[in-house]
């Protein structure tokens, strides 16, 4: 089986401002989320992890900027939501379209959310009673009720101004802002979705331009992920996701469009490349001088958008690499991977550091525990993904729907009716029937499965003489 990235696409004639654009998986971009989340966590273990980074000449380079990995995850998840939902949610305003989209995303987002936490609470309730200092890596809230009711709600971060100790999992903090940004979505939606009719690359440089105040703030003041003010994050990140969306939905599935993919991803990667590296030395620098400094890894963000257009339109090698099976189960898990690792190093580090005062100290045994740590954290991850993520959104989607899936699919193929989620977008639940209003229904997904069946064996000519076969003309499926 071929892992590039399926490119059929269909056309919608008969709806204002319709576009030619796929319905099967982008195996690129979800390949890219496992990316993404280990980038991340690569970033929060580095530290730890310093006794092998400083044996690999530029590793620091990257790793040190992996906290921009968040707005790359912010601007894929404008993009794919709004490939799922932008034509429907932004036609005209339906409440109860929003309200099926908000349930779905919440359906997705606040099951593992909650087991996370829960665990987390529970940690820094067992914590100082075996000894144990659960602040070596990060502060915490205190466990109050008040405190503990807005992490549930996912809005702790709403009125907040700083990421320290507001969330019993710091990483957290980015689920309460990409609620905010769910919420406003069907208002977004009806506010783009024009921007579907203006000119790919007009709007592929208004995308760069809305990572902009990111990357200039970046440039001029340098910043890290504890400075860097959050709304601007997600409000600069979200709406370039869905401008890249406008730009790439009428080249989606072309030839001129596998072209322009392979160029913007080696751009983009280029541009990275060189950013990160101009980052590191720039630092460099002003340690070097003993002058204040900031990390200026930011700047990389602007080249986001260009990115995930030009792996959602082909990307070259690199999105061939990125459609490979194993990279596409790793983005299926990438959620739980975000969510489990910093409680996984939570745990483990205040266990290794046992005593509070040498917390800073690493030992050759730690060091040697760190890899293991990180590898713990992706079978954890599987196991919050099959175990809780996927069963549990499955449930919540028919309790919204009120109906189970019904069958649709021939006897002879898999149903595509009961697999109420996108693969490309897990949050994008798909019905077994039309919805009312004919808003915010998300595309169901046609994929090569179900466009092509099992041929059927060829049987000698003087068999099918047998059997009274009649000449016919031949039909296409």
């Amino acid at each position: 089986m071929s892992t590039a990235p399926s490119t059929s696409a269909v056309t919608h004639p008969s709806a204002p401002g319709a576009v030619r654009r796929s319905r099967s998986e982008i195996r690129a971009l979800t390949g890219l989320r496992i990316v993404a989340a280990a980038w991340v966590v690569l970033f929060h273990f580095e530290g730890q992890l310093m006794p092998y980074v400083d044996q690999l000449p530029g590793l620091h380079a990257v790793l040190s900027a992996g906290w921009i990995g968040v707005e790359l995850f912010f601007v894929l998840s404008g993009f794919v939501i709004a490939r799922s939902y932008l034509d429907e949610c932004g036609r005209r305003w339906s409440t109860a379209g929003a309200a099926r989209f908000v349930a779905n995303r919440f359906a997705r987002v606040w099951p593992a959310w909650m087991t996370v936490t829960v665990v987390a609470c529970a940690w820094l309730v067992v914590c100082p009673r075996l000894g144990l200092n659960p602040n070596v890596i990060s502060g915490h809230p205190p466990l109050d009720l008040t405190i503990l009711l807005r992490q549930v709600t996912m809005t702790h971060m709403w009125g907040e101004s700083s990421l320290v100790d507001v969330s019993y999992v710091a990483p957290g903090w980015s689920i309460s802002a990409e609620w905010l940004a769910y919420l406003a979505f069907p208002l977004l939606a009806l506010a783009m979705r024009p921007l579907l009719r203006v000119h790919p690359a007009a709007t592929l440089v208004l995308a760069t331009a809305a990572m902009s105040p990111l990357a200039l703030t970046s440039f001029l003041h340098g910043t890290d992920d504890i400075e860097m003010n959050w709304v601007l994050r997600i409000t600069c990140s979200f709406v370039a996701g869905i401008l890249a969306l406008c730009a790439v939905a009428r080249l989606e599935g072309t030839e001129r469009g596998e072209r322009w993919g392979r160029r913007l991803t080696a751009a983009a990667l280029v541009t990275t490349g060189v950013v990160l590296l101009w980052a590191n030395w720039r630092t460099g620098q002003d340690l070097a001088t003993g002058r204040e400094f900031g990390k200026y890894a930011a700047v990389a963000v602007a080249g986001w958008p260009m990115f995930i257009a030009g792996l959602a339109l082909g990307g070259g090698g690199l999105g061939r690499f990125l459609s490979r099976d194993a990279l596409v189960y790793g983005g299926r898990i990438s959620y739980c991977l975000y969510l489990v690792h910093w409680v996984v190093r939570d745990i483990g580090m205040a266990v290794i550091a046992r005593d509070p005062a040498g917390a800073g100290a690493q030992s050759p045994g730690g060091a040697l525990a760190v890899p293991v740590l990180v590898a713990l954290c992706l079978v954890l991850a599987a196991g919050l993904h099959h175990g809780v993520e996927e069963p549990s959104r499955r449930r919540l989607v028919r309790l919204w729907s009120g109906r189970r899936a019904v069958e649709t699919a021939s006897p002879a193929e898999p149903s595509q009716a009961v697999a109420d989620e996108s693969p490309e977008d897990p949050a994008a639940a798909r019905w077994p029937t039309p919805l009312p209003g004919g808003s915010c229904r998300p595309r169901p997904v046609v994929g090569t499965s179900q466009l092509r069946t099992a041929p059927t064996p060829a049987l000698p000519a003087d068999a099918r003489l047998a059997v009274g076969e009649r000449r016919t003309t031949p039909v296409r499926g």
